[in-house]
């Protein structure tokens, strides 16, 4: 792997009348990373002397070279009035050897400012505030493609006769071109009462569009498989609260309080002339208009009759929920009137991505040696599906309540061959994450093995999982909703909501001795 960095960059300031300052800045980068990869492999060895590749009677070697290379420039002019007022105005070009050959470059502008409203004169004496900052920011970034994205690529195939020949792989697309993302933030940061207690807030409102989507290529071309477009648009929008307060300050006791709390909801807005995209159609992942990303949609059992009357329980009169469908698809909102299963939408379960987040902490300092520090984090507002939890009630069927059999809902899924319904659950938690002790040793001692300091750390990780939001479902538990590992796709982050056979976060213990000289 080899990865080339090159950047310049140059800035002028000049002041040309009191109180106002310029600094103009503009340079130029160059990004390349390249991976090559060589491998052979020699099989059926005759004796065991021999253990050189060219010794084996099957041989097969494969090669793969993957290149990326980025130029950009870009040009930014700041403007201060008074050190208290900052306008920036910048306007940045990238060219990416991944864009499809018809689309050479992209431009990229951004806009900021920000005002320390308490440095104005009329608000020097204001007793609440003792820092005040607004800032408002507007600009644009991208996402290339992936490398061969846009490149018609074929590959080495056995013709008639053991002949050598090409057949297509990749249609490609020579009009790809990045996803641009706009994003608007407002926020404050305060200070209040001599600066005991801190507060910052932020709002964005973000837009992605020419998302780069696979579709399903035309036939007629003559080319299998799918085709990169910029075809989707997605949004995203949310606030973040910060709150920092020094509850405690003595010449001996400290105590500092750490809250933050985040919100964002994501919004697939278009995706061409599709109807809907399939993010993961096994576990029921789809991006629909109008829903969030990778949003989980299956039918859901409302209502089922248990029949007593054969050698086991089954569930009859199964009823699925209803509700209208966005057109050209069966998905729906839900809330509509029972139908039987059979004729029932994809309604929408929930999202992969976690809608809400937040954090709390505190820091104990004793006799400005002793420092104590903890920190309970949460995450809400997402799903998973369960492969765990679906398996033991519809695969192995060794769950107590699918052995029991009188749960009328459980049978239904049963009964309808509905397999992951049972399996989704609600993602929240909120754990213990940190517990540590810091203690500073008395100068003298460094100062005996000619040290500045010496400190000894002790630091307990994932302590303990305060609260989750769906412990169960049918009977069964979650081991962990923190748990993201997939024995079928492999790691499952990003917008996958798939869960199984994974592990808890390990408890970890860590011991630090740091000695400064």
């Amino acid at each position: 792997s080899t990865f080339v960095n090159l950047d310049y960059g140059a800035t002028g300031t000049v002041a040309p009348i009191a109180n106002l300052s310029l600094a103009t800045s503009a340079g130029v980068q160059f990004y390349r990373k390249a991976r090559e990869d060589a491998s052979a492999r020699a099989d059926v060895l005759p004796v065991k002397a021999l253990e050189t590749l060219s010794s084996g009677s099957i041989q097969t070697a494969t090669e793969e070279i993957i290149e990326n290379k980025t130029l950009g420039a870009y040009a930014q002019e700041q403007v201060a009035w008074k050190d208290r007022i900052f306008l920036t105005g910048a306007l940045r070009g990238d060219d990416n050897s991944a864009f499809g050959k018809e689309f050479d470059f992209v431009l990229y502008p951004k806009f900021s400012g920000s005002w320390v409203v308490t440095d104005e004169p009329f608000f020097a004496d204001n007793p609440l505030f003792s820092t005040l900052k607004l800032r408002a920011a507007w600009g644009k970034a991208g996402q290339q493609p992936d490398v061969f994205a846009a490149l018609r690529t074929y590959e080495a195939s056995v013709g008639p006769g053991g002949v050598p020949t090409l057949t297509p792989s990749a249609i490609g697309n020579d009009s790809l071109k990045p996803e641009v993302g706009r994003e608007l933030e407002l926020g404050l940061d305060a200070g209040l009462l001599n600066e005991r207690v801190g507060l910052g807030f932020t709002y964005f409102d973000q837009r992605t569009q020419d998302a780069i989507v696979s579709v399903p290529a035309i036939p007629s071309l003559g080319f299998p498989g799918n085709q990169f477009k910029n075809l989707g648009e997605v949004s995203n929008q949310g606030f973040e609260i910060t709150l920092r307060a020094g509850v405690l300050q003595s010449s001996n006791v400290d105590l500092d309080l750490n809250l933050s709390f985040s919100r964002n909801q994501n919004e697939v807005v278009d995706i061409g002339d599709l109807a809907s995209l399939t993010q993961d159609a096994t576990i029921g992942q789809f991006h629909v208009p109008g829903f969030p990303v990778a949003g989980i949609f299956f039918r859901r059992v409302v209502s089922a009759t248990i029949d007593n009357s054969g050698a086991r329980p089954v569930a009859t009169n199964v009823m699925c929920e209803g509700g209208d469908v966005v057109p050209g698809t069966s998905f729906s909102k839900g809330g509509g009137t029972p139908v039987a299963c059979a004729s029932a939408p994809l309604v929408y379960w929930g999202q992969p991505i976690p809608s809400r987040e937040g954090s709390a902490s505190a820091t104990l300092t004793l006799f400005g040696k002793l420092q104590l520090y903890g920190l309970v984090d949460y995450v809400g507002g997402h799903q998973l599906v369960s492969g765990d939890i679906a398996a033991v009630h519809r695969f192995f069927l060794n769950s107590r309540e699918i052995l029991e059999r009188d749960d009328p809902i459980l049978l239904g899924y049963e009964a309808t061959g509905q397999i992951w319904q049972p399996g989704i659950i609600d993602g929240s938690f909120a754990k213990l994450r940190t517990l540590s002790v810091n203690y500073r040793l008395p100068r003298s001692w460094a100062s005996s093995i000619r040290a500045a300091g010496v400190s000894v750390t002790a630091a307990f990780e994932n302590v303990a999982t305060l609260w989750v939001g769906q412990r169960e479902s049918f009977g069964h538990r979650q081991m962990d909703p923190e748990v993201r590992w997939s024995a079928n796709t492999g790691t499952t982050q990003g917008l996958s909501a798939y869960n199984q056979e994974g592990w808890p976060q390990l408890k970890k213990l860590a011991a630090t001795v740091r000695i400064t000289y």
